[in-house]
């Protein structure tokens, strides 16, 4: 039974869902250019002259009267003149053309920009639009004759339209329009709910689209995400679109912030009375990190919206307990009438997360009219009490209101047919056996962990104290630290620290003395006031900036740059931006006529490079240029494989560039989120999936690339997976701009006008006493290990706020022995969590060098091959 369930929710998973707008498809012309729009349908609010630039001379690519619509006046910043579309029907917009007045060449007004605003119910609230992103304002014509096509994003459902012209000066303009879409079927035109919560300091679980009403945390006669044809992906921490918001495509709610643990209501309103067949419901599964698929459904219909049938609809919900892959989930309504529909979500786990909800459901006659129960009190619609049960023992069932429950004979599970399974079986085997395609090494299959290396060790499992380690959330009812640090007292022995190579525990009494110098910030309140010697890691464009010993002879040094043309440099989007500059991602064209050495050997001279261009902007002051050259010299000198190197610079003429390598996949963090780790359901379902030793050989690269900075007494100060770039074959160079970049602001504890922290990465000593160094570097690269091999899913310490990281860097400093670490990934081997731990150690000297952790790990990794990865899965660059 656990085969076939298994089966179905991969063919769930794996098929397309069907939604009640396939966006790829409507993208029809509504009718403007064809006349298809009735001229009634086309108003305005004044037009100059009616008969000859009226309403109905506003259709698209066509010379009619006028030429176009004209407003009786001048179009300001402050002006309300618009053009108004009826649709006549419910409808989807999901592109809008406009065009100026050509006038058979006469014409010489157009509209630079414009708005929209909509409605969706018959003398309803007119509500204005705005992008994902917040932007109302669309980009209109630069000329009478062009048309200009403009994406709605997210799309518009609405009966009518109007188009708004738009000037920041006092102008003349006239438009033309179309509009693109198709009908829309669901018919609901409202849903309310409570706003989304947030998880961690970078996950907002909100509906950021909704259009209605937002009250005391809840959200009324709107629509929004839950309805847009776009469906959130298994990872609920991914941000597909770019906007720097993690947990965008998902609206969730924690069990904890209910009123009463009650079970989520949301309550949907139709145009008219309907007969529905079935909802469906795209929710996660990602059960390891808490979120599961609601356990019941618990739905009421109503034809009013004032009185519920007193008997719900209830859908029991299978747990899923061994595959995480987003799911719609399919309830039946068994053909029930009403205009509205009040549905309960039941918690099965501490988070619910949905991204769409759909109906299949058809006009129902002669349901108009909502009757009035006889007693003058409604029914209560209170979310029954449901009692506590195993719910993956208990089939799915349904209860028409026509149907008292008690009187619905119990179903009978059907027994499979051991052929069946033993077909289903033999296949996935085979599919599992030709993808494996392993080597074995020591007696084990190469890219899988090896049996003992997830033992743990019988002094740990036999409950042995004294070598053991604390991972529980810290009482977040401690008060923070206190703004003078208490004086350190006495030192007793470190608590135990597992050694890779002996299996022992290592004591260390030393410690090295903090600074005299008044640099500790460990907490808010001792952050935000004025303490001088805050290190700034940041550079002028936004990136960290190396530190590096002995800066003065290493600038004295003789160094060309490649001067590069900045012509063929080719934008394509910014990565990110600091005070005075920005990181561009651009195409650098015939690279190697300029740049002739070992990067270029083996390259297509004619295919552009992928680069990253620093600018300073142009209204820099003088010491942020002499930051800029500075960076530029030092970063100039860098030559190692594992590190992203500088290609050359553009400092003949304004803004001053330096170009540096950037690689075909983007950063790691991304590129880890894109994938899952081997599993048989997903080689089943060809998911992207990268073996643990692929894991292995990236993070040895990484410890490679510190280890050459590490040679030559430099400090990153800013590793993470956000700061490593991918390749082919898995390659892995260490980059400096993460910092910059907006999608990662979350990861940075920010001290207002002086300096930005990645503390969850930072040292204890580096969060306390500005103390930067290779060995509070090899505390970052663990972290960045754990990021690695956790998929870089969660935030580290995700559970703890920013002041609570601050005060477990306080434990470090008293030696209090209440410090909290970073768990034990899934999967992860002993020895690699013993060589973090390693890593994490209070005493700097305890800790590895980078030359020891890169032969650890290689010697972890012998025999693997990058080429054995199915890489052919990456055919789309992550840019």
């Amino acid at each position: 039974m656990k085969w076939i369930y298994m089966i179905g929710i991969i063919l769930c998973c794996g098929l397309g869902r069907v939604n009640s707008v396939d966006l790829s498809l409507c993208e029809k012309s509504l009718g403007m250019e064809n006349f298809k729009l009735p001229d009634s349908a086309i108003t305005a609010s004044s037009s100059y002259e009616d008969q000859s630039v009226g309403p109905k001379s506003a259709r698209i690519r066509q010379e009619l009267y006028g030429g176009a619509w004209c407003p009786k006046q001048m179009i300001t910043k402050e002006s309300y003149e618009y053009l108004q579309v009826d649709l006549g029907q419910l409808t989807v917009i999901t592109k809008v053309e406009v065009q100026g007045r050509f006038g058979n060449g006469q014409g010489q007004e157009f509209t630079e920009y414009f708005l929209l605003e909509y409605q969706r119910e018959d003398d309803g609230e007119w509500v204005r639009f705005k992008n994902r992103k917040g932007i109302e304002h669309f980009k209109g014509n630069t000329n009478t004759y062009l048309t200009e096509m403009c994406e709605v994003d997210p799309p518009i459902v609405c009966k009518r339209i109007r188009f708004i012209p738009f000037s920041q000066k006092r102008r003349t303009v006239c438009m033309r329009v179309e509009l693109y879409g198709c009908k829309w079927l669901s018919g609901v035109v409202a849903y309310s709910m409570p706003q989304g919560d947030r998880r961690g300091a970078e996950v907002d679980l909100f509906d950021f689209t909704y259009d209605g009403i937002f009250y005391e945390n809840h959200l009324s006669n709107g629509m929004g995400q839950l309805i847009d044809g776009e469906t959130g992906g298994d990872n609920f921490r991914s941000d597909k679109h770019n906007f720097g918001i993690k947990g965008y495509d998902w609206v969730g709610w924690k069990n904890d912030s209910m009123v009463r643990n009650k079970p989520v209501e949301i309550i949907f309103k139709f145009e008219q009375v309907r007969n529905f067949s079935f909802m469906t419901i795209h929710t996660n599964n990602h059960f390891s990190k808490d979120v599961r698929v609601f356990s019941k459904a618990v739905i009421y219909f109503s034809v009013g919206g004032k009185f519920y049938q007193k008997k719900p609809l209830i859908h029991t919900e299978y747990q899923d307990k061994w595959v995480e892959y987003a799911r719609d989930v399919n309830v039946s309504l068994s053909n029930n009438i009403g205009r509205y529909i009040k549905v309960y979500l039941y918690f099965d786990d501490k988070w619910i997360m949905i991204s769409e909800v759909d109906f299949s459901s058809k006009p129902a006659n002669n349901y108009t009219v909502e009757v009035e129960p006889p007693t003058t009190k409604g029914p209560s619609t209170l979310p029954p009490v449901i009692p506590k049960q195993d719910f993956f023992d208990v089939p799915i069932s349904y209860d028409k209101p026509s149907q008292p429950m008690e009187d619905i004979p119990p179903s009978k599970e059907a027994a499979p047919d051991d052929n069946i399974i033993a077909i289903i079986v033999g296949t996935l085997a085979a599919l599992i056996a030709k993808n494996l395609n392993g080597k074995v090494l020591n007696g084990n299959v190469y890219n899988s962990v090896a049996t003992d290396d997830v033992e743990c060790d019988a002094h740990i499992c036999n409950g042995d104290k004294s070598f053991s380690r604390d991972y529980a959330i810290p009482d977040v009812t401690k008060s923070a630290l206190v703004v003078a640090l208490p004086p350190q007292p006495p030192q007793p022995p470190l608590r135990g620290t597992p050694n890779p190579t002996q299996g022992q525990p290592i004591l260390i009494n030393s410690l090295d003395k903090p600074p005299t110098y008044d640099a500790l910030y460990a907490a808010a309140d001792v952050i935000n006031v004025q303490v001088p010697n805050i290190p700034s890691l940041q550079g002028v464009s936004g990136n960290n900036v190396y530190a590096v010993p002995n800066a003065e002879i290493l600038l004295t040094l003789e160094h060309s740059v490649t001067q590069f043309p900045r012509d063929n440099l080719q934008f394509i989007e910014v990565l990110g931006e600091g005070q005075f500059g920005e990181v561009h991602l651009c195409e650098a064209l015939n690279v190697s006529e300029f740049i002739n050495d070992d990067y270029f050997i083996n390259r297509n001279s004619n295919r552009p490079v992928l680069v990253a261009v620093k600018m300073l902007r142009r209204n820099a002051d003088d010491r942020a240029r002499a930051d800029f050259h500075k960076e530029i010299k030092i970063m100039s000198q860098l030559k190692d494989p594992n590190i992203v190197r500088v290609l050359g610079v553009c400092t003949r003429e304004e803004p001053l560039c330096m170009i540096v390598e950037y690689m075909k996949y983007g950063d790691l963090n991304q590129f880890l989120l894109d994938h899952v780790p081997e599993s048989p359901v997903a080689l089943a379902t060809n998911a992207k999936t990268l073996s643990y030793g692929c894991l292995i050989y990236m993070a040895s690269q990484i410890a490679s690339g510190m280890k050459y900075l590490e040679s030559l007494n430099m400090v990153h100060r800013d590793l993470a997976t956000r700061n490593c770039l991918v390749g082919t074959n898995y390659t892995i160079k260490i980059s400096d701009f993460g910092m910059s970049r907006s999608l990662y602001s979350a990861d940075y504890y920010r001290i207002e006008g002086r300096a930005v922290l990645p503390i969850r990465w930072m040292a204890w000593e580096s969060i306390l006493l500005g103390k930067f160094t290779t060995k509070s570097d090899v505390w970052s690269f663990a972290v960045t290990l754990w990021e690695v091999l956790t998929f870089a899913k969660d935030q580290p310490y995700d559970a703890l706020t920013d002041e609570m990281v601050i005060e477990n860097a306080g434990h470090y400093y008293r030696n209090d022995k209440q410090e909290v670490y970073l768990p034990h990934p899934p999967n992860c081997p002993k020895e690699i969590y013993d060589l973090m731990c390693e890593c994490w150690n209070r005493s700097e000297s305890a800790r590895p060098t980078f030359r020891e952790i890169h032969m650890f790990l290689q010697r972890k990794n012998m025999g693997y091959n990058p080429k054995d990865e199915k890489m052919n899965q990456l055919k789309v660059p992550i840019c």
